[in-house]
């Protein structure tokens, strides 16, 4: 079972507002991996870090432990 990781990809990104796929155009991923991070499914932490720069956060913020 994978475990589920808390984070908030989703409110940033809606409060930008973004949608799935222009938030991985900026981060330079698949909307797949986007939508994976939002579910709390684990992604690498270089996708992570992608996102939060995408986002202008920075990874504690998005990510947090």
């Amino acid at each position: 079972m994978e475990k589920i990781r808390k984070n908030r990809v989703k409110k940033y990104r809606e409060s930008i507002p973004l949608s799935i796929s222009e938030l991985a155009r900026k981060a330079e991923l698949t909307p797949q991996t986007i939508a994976k991070m939002e579910k709390g499914i684990a992604t690498r932490k270089n996708s992570e870090l992608k996102v939060a720069k995408a986002l202008q956060k920075k990874h504690e913020e998005v990510f947090p432990q």
